[in-house]
């Protein structure tokens, strides 16, 4: 009976802790991402963007023909292929907006694990400008984009900054739950932790990296076998001495629709990510279950109005953390909240019990 007690109460626990964390995180998000811009400015320096191409993109073309309408004089732009299609298509593309600095590089396979490293390392020897912007094969960034990623950069005083990212799903029950999860798992953890002052870490969609740290790093070649190579990258440059920041302006990742055993794969790939980077935290996401942890206690009691409304609560606060999120795509109402909500404690489990993930095309056990 004792046992039965102090269950509960630990169950209470949760379910106060994820309230809070729920509503706190739905408040910074909204003042974080809601925040006034820099708009604008002249002159800006000359980077060298960094663009390793993923084969099999559904949107391949029409992503890159927005990006590089997006650049200004003097930028270059250095793409790493794995395919013959998608560096034809790259160098189609380069004709087509007349760029003279920009190169495409077709990356030999299986020189490091990590895909995205593996061509990164190869890309990196042609970059001639000190300062990069990498950028995820997937993301679709235009100018406003750019001209503000670009701005917020200068104006933060940051060595290194990235951007928030949202997926953008072309639809399907999996798509609308693996753009929700990680979302919810991501975003207000961070915006916590910006507003506590304490991003030291990038996010990899889009990150903005002088040369100089990654070079003194060892470059891209050590981060070759890092599940989390953009975690990593930001313990390069806080070992360099750097600082790193992340903007207010988000960018959107656009993935075609996907199957029930991506959703699961991904999640589990991103749930063991979190648990490698950080291992205590990880622990503690458990006090975060507060919707799952109340639906439990309304299945021991359905008749209990007082459980209904503990629940109710909880989801209503978690909706609107999802809501707060960047760039929240159509459907993320209550309904998704809840189904993701239930399948978080699974995730968390499997990262725990399933040492293995899926990346890319094969089965990995990731060191760290």
């Amino acid at each position: 009976m004792r046992g039965l007690s102090s269950l509960r109460g630990a169950s209470l626990f949760v379910c106060a802790f994820s309230a809070v964390f729920y509503l706190l995180g739905a408040v910074l998000l909204r003042r974080w991402l809601g925040c006034s811009r820099p708009t604008g400015f002249a002159a800006p320096e000359p980077v060298t963007f960094l663009r390793p191409i993923k084969t099999g993109e559904p949107h391949l073309e029409d992503d890159l023909r927005l990006f590089l309408s997006g650049i200004e004089p003097g930028d270059q732009v250095v793409f790493g292929t794995s395919s013959e299609r998608d560096a034809l298509l790259c160098r189609r593309l380069i004709e087509d907006f007349c760029l003279p600095d920009a190169i495409c590089i077709e990356c030999l396979p299986g020189l490091h694990e990590n895909p995205k490293v593996n061509k990164l390392a190869q890309m990196e020897g042609f970059a001639r400008h000190p300062l990069w912007i990498i950028l995820d094969s997937d993301t679709c960034p235009d100018r406003a984009f750019l001209t503000t990623f670009r701005s917020e950069w200068t104006s933060c005083g940051a060595d290194a900054v990235s951007a928030p990212y949202a997926f953008a799903r072309d639809g399907g029950l999996a798509s609308l739950l693996d753009a929700a999860g990680t979302s919810l798992s991501l975003w207000p953890g961070v915006a916590l932790l910006r507003a506590a002052g304490r991003v030291d870490f990038l996010t990899g969609a889009c990150m903005g990296v002088p040369a100089r740290f990654v070079q003194a790093g060892g470059g891209w070649k050590c981060l070759g076998s890092r599940l989390a190579d953009d975690f990593e990258l930001g313990r390069l440059i806080r070992a360099a001495g750097g600082t790193i920041g992340i903007t207010s302006v988000c960018i959107s990742i656009r993935i075609g629709t996907i199957t029930w055993q991506e959703w699961i794969s991904h999640q589990h790939r991103a749930f063991a990510t979190y648990r490698l980077c950080n291992p205590w935290g990880s622990l503690g996401i458990p006090l975060t279950h507060g919707v799952a942890v109340s639906f439990v206690l309304l299945l021991g009691h359905p008749a209990s109005a007082i459980r209904w409304l503990l629940h109710a609560q909880l989801l209503l606060l978690r909706t609107r953390c999802l809501r707060a999120c960047p760039r929240p795509t159509t459907g993320q109402g209550p309904v998704i909240a809840w189904l993701v909500s239930l399948a978080e404690p699974f995730f968390w489990a499997s990262s725990l019990l399933l040492p293995c993930v899926r990346w890319g095309e094969q089965w990995i056990r990731p060191k760290r």
